[in-house]
């Protein structure tokens, strides 16, 4: 049971890579498990701009522009707990599942993006 775990810095307005890609789990077989957790370091702008993450997987938007919560002192970061965006399982019938998760940023700032992605 594979853990993912990095962090993306993304200036103002730019698209983080799909953050799986080039990785052993790029592609996942069938009944596979995926628990998608984010955090950031900056607070969402009065105007409503935030950190966002996108997830499709085969065609399947999952997530679309989910907002990526502030990531508060004091509150472990990690696959389980309140920093969830996604929790999905992969079809029975399929061979292979590729997902694709990216984090854009929003915001007027440099922001610093935590993920955590679980696979069971």
């Amino acid at each position: 049971m594979p853990l993912v775990k990095g962090a993306v810095s993304l200036t103002a307005g730019s698209t983080s890579d799909a953050i799986l890609t080039g990785t052993t789990y790029e592609y996942i077989p069938q009944n596979s498990s995926l628990r998608v957790a984010a955090a950031t370091d900056q607070a969402a702008a009065a105007d409503g701009s935030s950190v966002v993450m996108n997830f499709t997987m085969n065609n399947t938007e999952l997530t679309k522009n989910g907002a990526v919560s502030q990531k508060v002192d004091g509150e472990p970061f990690g696959a389980n707990g309140s920093y969830v965006l996604n929790d999905t399982t992969t079809p029975p019938d399929s061979v292979r599942n590729r997902p694709i998760i990216t984090f854009t940023n929003n915001t007027a700032a440099t922001a610093l993006v935590e993920y955590a992605i679980f696979i069971r």
